[in-house]
Order: C-alpha cells, then structure tokens, then sequence
C-alpha cells in the first residue's frame, strides 16, 4: 500500500500494526472523475501522436475498426445502418474484442442528418438488436441535438421494444457559454436518467464566411473550454467527454481548433492536453 494512501486511512481502520481491517461501512468512495477523449480519424503516424499529445484516456475513429492504437483504449461506433450491413461493422467490433478489450459501443452518428447517418427511426430500432448481441455497454444514437424530436421518437421505441441503451450521447457546438452548455448537459441525464458521454462539443459560429470568420475569440474558446470540462467532471453522471474542432482556417470552428496546419497542437490544443 502506498504511504499517502495509509496515511489517508481512518484510525478506526488500523487494527494491530502493519494490519489494516476492512474499511468502515460509512467510507466514502471517491468516484471516477469523466475520462477526457479524443476524436479523431486517420490511420497515420500524424494521428496517433495528436491523439497521445491530448493526453487522452480513450478515443474513437467514427468507425468500428481500430486505427492507430488501442493504447488509450479504442471505442468503436457503428456509425450508420448502412455502415452494419455493408461492412459488417458489429462482426468487426466482436472479433475486434481480444485486442480493443472495449467495454463500450457506441451507435449511430447522427441519424437525424441526411449527410451523416441518416437514418428513420424505424430503421435504428430495427437494427439495434445487432448492437445489442455484442454484449457491450450501448450508447444511445447521436443526434445533431440533445434536444431532437428523432432522439426522443427512439428512446421512446426503444423502451417499448425493451431495447437496451446504457448511457446518452450528445453533440453540442454552440456560442462559448460554459452554464448553457452544461445546462445541456443536465437536462440530458435529467431526461433519461441515464449516465452521459460529450462525444463531440466546441464552440462554433454557424453564420461564419470565409470572409467574415467566427466572431468568438480564441481568449473566449480557452475561458469556455475550461469552464467546460470542470464542469463535467463536477458532474457524477458524466462519463466521458471528447472536443472536436476542424483546421484553424475553418471559418465556423477555426478558434476552437485543437491542431495547426503543420500538425502541432495549438493553444487550445495545449490547454485541453493539460485538462
């Protein structure tokens, strides 16, 4: 036993010298704080060392099949109905399992918008049966909003199939108001009473041009980005949580870029590797 854990221990724990009893009933277990994630494709040398410059304890590709490493653990997604059938994506995430050692899966990417998965309802609760058999923690499809009509359309089925899903997941990229955002955040949990992972979230202007780019600060992306996930880990039903951004000259998301062009991380790409 280490000696700041001995240390720490209740004198009521200490029995005869060098022997520990068990600790008493009222002890209080300190719970796991939310696991900082990393969302990123690619199969390069470039990709598994952004990953591992973020410090992140896990982190997912979009896809079923590891990419890079499984050191932080891989999380696999079986990102749309037509990715399950086409490609086998549940067969990939099973014999996958020796080596992930994956204890979660997560479902469809945004089913709710015609370019990502793009998926009825009906089609999702048809299939999650497949998703199901892999024995996995199942997190919820990821819709465009926390808030969508389709999201709510399927936990509704899902129940009534007796389906089973484990935790929520959400996307959230708005303006650089951390108590907005974890409000979000609350009412998720607060609505399916059910534990949540931040699959993606930024901050994002959606009226931006290239010629007139995001009007949210960098200054104002790091204060968010710290309030953020300070927040989160504050909350006791919040597992797991991933920023996503694109390239720096990205019009709408530049500010909250975690990379430079060349690769490097940039400053809000070092402030969220020390989070």
């Amino acid at each position: 036993m280490e000696r700041r854990t001995f240390l720490a221990l209740p004198l009521a724990a200490l029995t005869l010298p060098g022997v520990l009893s068990a600790a008493p009933a009222s002890a209080v277990v300190p719970r796991p704080l939310a696991l900082k994630g990393a969302a990123r494709g690619g199969t390069d040398a470039l990709a598994l060392r952004q990953i591992r410059d973020l410090n992140a304890s896990w982190y997912y590709s979009w896809g079923s099949t590891y990419t890079v490493t499984t050191n932080p653990g891989f999380v696999p997604m079986v990102w749309s109905g037509k990715a399950l059938i086409r490609n086998d994506s549940v067969g990939e995430v099973i014999r996958q399992l020796p080596v992930t050692r994956t204890k979660n899966l997560l479902g469809f990417n945004e089913p709710d918008y015609s370019s990502q998965a793009n998926m009825s309802v009906d089609e999702a609760i048809r299939l999650w049966p497949l998703l199901q058999s892999t024995g996995l923690r199942l997190g919820s499809p990821c819709t465009v909003s926390a808030t969508s009509p389709w999201l709510d359309k399927f936990m509704t089925k899902a129940a009534r199939a007796n389906l089973r899903v484990d935790f929520m997941t959400m996307h959230s990229y708005g303006w650089p108001n951390a108590e907005s955002f974890l409000s979000k955040v609350r009412n998720l949990h607060d609505k399916y009473e059910r534990p949540v992972w931040v699959t993606e979230f930024s901050v994002a202007d959606w009226s931006a041009t290239p010629s007139r780019p995001s009007r949210y600060t960098r200054s104002e992306v790091h204060s968010f980005m710290r309030a953020a996930v300070a927040g989160m880990r504050a909350m006791p039903f919040v597992e797991r949580f991933a920023w996503y951004a694109k390239g720096p000259s990205d019009p709408c998301l530049g500010p909250s870029a975690l990379y430079q062009t060349n690769g490097q991380l940039t400053v809000a790409g070092r402030i969220y590797a020390s989070l």
